[in-house]
């Protein structure tokens, strides 16, 4: 690619897209005078479309004092969302009107995402990178498709999306927050002081409780930081390797994975991982912020004992 290509098709060119949406949603907000909260709640938007769209060319002291101001408003209670006008007759009209045309925009994101992926690797390029810039467009052509489908208008685009982004409110940043707390454990080597634990507890050359341990350990921090792959890296080198692949001679590809999808099941379980869990609550509008958890919950328990059997299994019979 040119420099012009370069810098279109660049991770940097999709965050940009990003802040100014948000900063739009925050000019929004601050013109909706019904809005009970909007001061406080279109600071916030403002400085994450900020962070967004000019966080590589700041400092990073900088940015880590802007998001301490965003923690500090939705501490203090000035996130709110704006009153939501009930439009569910008039969309459920033009949900029968679009038929099954209504899942263009949203089959849109995944095709451009794909394409994005394997024109990167075609290139030589870094596949997940175009990943995630194809994520980034793909959502565009969305917007695009959903406007032109509803014969609507990107004022009214906006209008919609302002007001989806307030009902999910501040939880939109908690994955991204999450995963830089799984950085830190992971530097701070809390791997290494759980693993510490483990040992004193369970007897030496006991596979199952060492596997029980390993899968519990993911399970527990992968609820904390509400992102199994946050949690990964830090259980992997303080847990998996030493305790349980070098030991025993555990085929390292299975039993990372199930260790990956065992602390899944802990996604399930809690609110920490607010885009599964807190999310769709508030889309939906149900009474209860913890109502698909509590669904969930079973189910997550019966998975996370088939893992820990099926990896002991694995380990035990095949080596």
């Amino acid at each position: 690619m040119g420099t012009a290509g370069d810098i279109i098709f660049s991770l940097g060119a999709v965050y940009l897209i990003t802040g100014l949406v948000l900063i739009w949603f925050a000019i929004l907000t601050v013109a909706d005078r019904e809005h009970p909260r909007r001061w406080g709640s279109g600071a916030f938007w403002f400085i994450l479309g900020i962070i967004f769209s000019a966080g590589g060319m700041m400092p990073h002291w900088v940015t880590g004092l802007l998001v301490i101001a965003m923690v500090t408003l939705d501490g203090a209670g000035q996130v709110r969302h704006g009153p939501a006008p009930d439009r569910k007759a008039e969309q459920a009209r033009h949900a029968r009107e679009l038929g099954s045309r209504i899942f263009l925009p949203v089959l849109a994101i995944p095709t451009v995402t794909f394409v994005f992926a394997l024109t990167f690797r075609a290139l030589g390029l870094d596949a997940n990178r175009g990943a995630l810039v194809g994520l980034g467009y793909g959502s565009v052509l969305a917007m695009w498709i959903a406007v032109r489908l509803t014969r609507s208008t990107v004022g009214s685009l906006m209008v919609e999306g302002r007001r989806l982004n307030e009902l999910m409110g501040s939880v939109n940043i908690l994955p991204q927050l999450l995963a830089s707390l799984g950085v830190i454990f992971t530097a701070a080597k809390l791997g290494d002081f759980i693993a510490s634990g483990i040992v004193r507890l369970v007897p030496a050359d006991h596979l199952f409780l060492f596997v029980l341990a390993n899968c519990l350990s993911m399970a527990v921090l992968t609820m904390v930081l509400g992102n199994s792959f946050a949690a990964f890296p830090v259980i992997a080198a303080g847990v998996l390797v030493p305790l349980v692949i070098r030991p025993f001679g555990a085929d390292p590809a299975a039993v990372a994975i199930l260790t990956l999808s065992a602390g899944a099941t802990g996604t399930l379980m809690t609110p920490m991982a607010a885009n599964f869990n807190l999310v769709p609550v508030a889309l939906l509008g149900m009474k209860s912020d913890y109502s698909v958890i509590r669904v969930q919950i079973p189910v997550a328990i019966a998975l996370w004992a088939v893992h820990v059997v099926l990896m002991w299994s694995l380990i035990r019979f095949m080596r």
